[in-house]
């Protein structure tokens, strides 16, 4: 199977050592003080430039794309890549058991479930090789997910297989086809009112999200992901969408919910153009004051 590659023009540098020291240095910040431009600061090992930083905040294409193969075994790179760079957190079994996860929040995944927040596939189904290569590349913002782009193309890829081993649904059955994003709609004042109105009352988004959408709402306090632990709704006034900021990566969110939380698909439940209406909406509570942070 072939993935594009992401490449960016930057300068990083790998220190080894200190890949645990830096992870739990992570771990042990409250996710809601990690600003991106600090953690870039901070952590040890990894020294990129200002320019892969805008990139990969801003959710920039890459620089370059072409193919690269990915390995359908595992392999002795991939089992060492992992046990180095993602067992800290993900434990050696997969688990999200590592020895920095119990001070994370939120929690690490656990591979052995084959449940994959971020996916370009329909609810409920596996991730592509290519949605879990996404993930290991660019990161998940806010979280302790950081962009693994300091790892080789090979490296990365090689992880791949590994993860996919620590689940039998990965043997079982076949990720669904990715879905199809509908026809993309004007951003006009009434499609924001529409969406405003789908937040506001037809979904009642505002429960846990809040009015002004900054992750507050009734609700909030009680959530919790499928495994019991505590999890808090997304703040949009930040603008950092963990499965990326375009129109269609929050369009895709909608569509395809997230897997192992409490965040639904409303595939069902609204059309191709009410969908990219609430994504407008939720996109116009974005505070710029709150992007530089």
């Amino acid at each position: 199977m072939f993935i594009h590659r992401i490449s960016n023009e930057k300068d990083a540098c790998v220190d080894e050592d200190n890949v645990f020291e830096s992870l739990q240095w992570q771990s042990e910040r409250r996710i809601g003080d990690m600003k991106p431009k600090v953690l870039l600061n901070r952590v040890s090992f990894w020294c990129v430039t200002a320019v892969t930083s805008a990139a990969l905040m801003q959710s920039i294409a890459p620089v370059t794309a072409h193919e690269v193969k990915i390995p359908t075994e595992v392999t002795d790179l991939g089992k060492d890549t992992y046990k180095k760079y993602c067992s800290p957190c993900h434990g050696e079994e997969g688990k999200g058991d590592g020895p920095v996860a119990r001070s994370m929040l939120p929690k690490p995944r656990d591979f052995t479930r084959g449940a994959y927040k971020f996916r370009t596939t329909p609810s409920g189904s596996l991730p592509t090789d290519e949605d879990i290569y996404r993930t290991i590349s660019f990161g998940v913002p806010n979280s302790t997910m950081i962009p693994w782009d300091i790892l080789t193309e090979e490296q990365r890829v090689s992880v791949i297989p590994v993860l996919k081993s620590f689940s039998e649904a990965f043997e079982v059955r076949k990720p669904d086809s990715p879905v199809e994003v509908g026809l993309r709609v004007r951003p006009t004042e009434k499609c924001l009112a529409e969406g405003k109105k789908i937040y506001e009352e037809k979904l009642e988004c505002w429960k846990c999200h809040g009015i002004e959408g900054r992750g507050d709402g009734p609700s909030a306090a009680e959530q919790e992901d499928d495994f019991g632990f505590p999890i808090k709704p997304f703040d949009f006034t930040t603008g950092k969408f963990k499965g990326g900021n375009s129109p269609q990566d929050v369009y895709l969110r909608f569509t395809t919910g997230l897997n192992g939380t409490p965040m639904p698909s409303f595939a069902k439940e609204l059309t191709d153009e009410e969908r990219w209406c609430l994504t407008y909406y939720v996109m116009s509570l974005i505070k710029p004051e709150e992007t530089k942070k």
